[in-house]
């Protein structure tokens, strides 16, 4: 039996327009974009490969390569709507537009999805110590600024933890991210894998 041939999933007008619209790029530049982007990844998809590849071209730090390669992971996934393993042309294209210039709010939606590891809606404590892990080592802030930004993450999510019931304690809804992040724009830009303020 021959390998069965997927046929890479192309951009609708309705994904252009969105696409235009988010990132506040007219339809024009963003075909064009589209179009690099099928000749530099022509099997339709990024593999995590790719985008590995591309974080350590634009960060140029070799001591840092463990952890660009923990934050292409996260990324990556975060990307990746369906949960193929494999970001599309089309995820990409809509995920770069939220994250880059897209409303602070989407943006940090795919920051949450970012950190919600095993997609069940809610992040633990767990996965957000793996990603202040990652993001103070990317950003090479291991200060006493950063600290006190992290006990004030803390705090504010011991507060939340108040009103719960035990079974709750320790999850953070999606809603509830954005919210402690949009309070707190130090907590915001720490915990930020993309440029989102």
């Amino acid at each position: 039996m021959g390998s069965k041939s997927v046929k890479p999933v192309e951009l609708s007008k309705e994904d252009i327009d969105f696409i235009s619209q988010k990132s506040k790029l007219d339809p024009e530049s963003v075909e064009e974009w589209y179009e690099k982007l099928k000749a530099a990844c022509p099997k339709g998809s990024i593999e995590k490969a790719d985008t590995k590849r591309f974080l350590k071209a634009i960060v140029h730090e070799k001591d840092k390569e463990e952890t660009i390669d923990k934050l292409a992971d996260e990324i990556h996934r975060s990307f990746d709507e369906n949960n193929d393993g494999k970001v599309d042309w089309r995820e990409f294209l809509i995920g770069f537009a939220l994250t880059s210039s897209g409303s602070l709010e989407e943006r940090l939606k795919y920051v949450f999805r970012t950190y919600d590891r095993d997609n069940d809606g809610v992040i633990n404590k767990k996965e957000i110590d793996r990603m202040v892990k990652i993001a103070t080592s990317l950003h090479g802030k291991h200060d006493d600024n950063t600290e006190r930004i992290v006990e004030e993450l803390r705090t504010a999510l011991e507060k939340l933890n108040e009103d719960k019931d035990a079974s709750h304690r320790d999850r953070i809804t999606s809603d509830e991210f954005i919210r402690i992040l949009l309070e707190n724009k130090e907590i915001c830009d720490l915990l930020s894998p993309f440029n989102v303020t």
